[in-house]
């Protein structure tokens, strides 16, 4: 898997809406909680960004973070996501 170095160009790449004549799949909202996460990475919170390119590899990279507190993470989003599912929300 690649490891990219530099953040901010994985990050203008994904979020640049004139990309290559590309139009964003992400509803305008969506566009906008991104903006406030890529935000939060900046200002020095921990991240984990996953992303699968067409070809199905993933992409990755922690922000920020050790492996063990990305793993840390990951492992706190799959409790509460199956808490939420678990109390009936979606």
């Amino acid at each position: 898997m690649e490891i990219p170095r530099d953040i901010d160009a994985v990050l203008k790449r994904l979020l640049d809406p004139n990309r290559e004549g590309e139009q964003s799949a992400l509803a305008p909202e969506d566009e906008e909680y991104l903006n406030s996460l890529i935000a939060s990475v900046r200002l020095g919170r921990r991240a984990v960004l996953i992303v699968e390119d067409a070809d199905e590899r993933l992409r990755y990279m922690f922000s920020n973070a050790t492996r063990a507190e990305a793993v840390t993470m990951l492992g706190k989003v799959v409790e509460a996501t199956g808490r939420r599912l678990a109390d009936g929300e979606e």
